[in-house]
């Protein structure tokens, strides 16, 4: 029932698999296609408004863990599998050394390179330190910088390998409360990440998950939807923050999904009773949930 365990220390590292609907008439209707083309890995990468990326931010990272045929395909590269996973930067609390009471892993969003990702997490650890979280906050960062289809998938196969750290560390720290954060696109890795702690039988591991401008159905989280009975049965609650006027989302995301996000809607089905929606209309835009004129201080009162 344990996930294979690898603990190596390098931010760069098969099976293969391929999305099953490319919804393309959603794409040809609107030229969504530039969405696609737009964040191959050579072209996507950002640093977040940060000049100078913390390196040494301690985080679990699946950089190089995946890759693209010259088709498209989405497949895992050599030396890698569905769960392994690598740690960067300062060691993890708990990992050697004190053990924290708490520990939180933030999930970075779509359309980052390496240096763009260290600079998302490190950034939200940063601000969850000026709200005055007294926990440490480590990131999770992912092979987010490709076209918005490939990286979906990439995200959700994601979702295996951060369940396999939150069970290794919850087997060395059961006493430790494991909370999970994520951004945008990362909604999807720490979704995937709960319906494999479910399956794995983790149902105590996981204290509360945190949603930011999610970039998943809005349908998803519900009693009716995918991820809807693992919540109930393996978090201890689960909170999304989302926006009316969330313009990535409503724009971009509805066309490429033919749907609406959570990010920018309430639950469209039944709620898991740990499930609870916050409306945060006042953040600036869909980049801002974790920066300081963000809502995270609102998220703080949820813990």
């Amino acid at each position: 029932m344990s996930p294979r365990h690898d603990h190596s220390h390098d931010d760069t590292g098969s099976s293969v698999s391929r999305r099953a609907v490319l919804r393309g008439a959603a794409v040809s209707a609107v030229g969504i296609g530039g969405l696609a083309a737009s964040s191959s890995p050579a072209q996507a990468g950002k640093k977040g408004g940060c000049d100078d990326p913390p390196m040494e931010y301690p985080r679990v990272t699946t950089r190089g863990h995946f890759d693209t045929t010259w088709w498209g395909s989405v497949y895992v590269t050599s030396g890698n599998d569905a769960t392994n996973y690598d740690l960067a930067g300062d060691p993890i609390p708990g990992l050697g050394g004190s053990i924290p009471g708490e520990l939180l892993v933030h999930a970075h969003g779509w359309n980052n390179d390496l240096e763009g990702g260290v600079c998302s997490v490190s950034e939200a650890g940063s601000t969850f330190d000026l709200e005055g979280y007294a926990h440490p906050v480590v990131g999770y960062t992912w092979d987010a910088d490709y076209g918005w289809y490939n990286a979906t998938e990439i995200a959700e196969q994601n979702g295996a390998k951060l369940a396999a750290f939150v069970a290794d560390y919850h087997v060395q720290n059961p006493k430790v409360a494991i909370r999970l954060c994520c951004h945008s696109l990362g909604a999807r890795v720490v979704l995937s990440a709960v319906q494999a702690l479910d399956n794995w039988g983790y149902r105590d591991a996981v204290t509360s998950v945190t949603l930011l401008g999610g970039a998943a159905d809005n349908g998803a989280p519900a009693l009716e939807g995918e991820y809807g009975s693992a919540i109930e049965r393996t978090v201890g609650r689960l909170d999304n923050f989302w926006m009316n006027d969330d313009a990535v989302l409503n724009w971009a995301y509805s066309t490429a999904e033919w749907g609406t996000a959570i990010g920018a809607s309430s639950l469209d089905g039944t709620p898991p009773a740990n499930y609870a929606d916050h409306n945060v209309d006042y953040v600036p835009d869909h980049f801002s949930h974790y920066k300081p004129d963000g809502c995270l201080g609102e998220v703080l009162e949820t813990f």
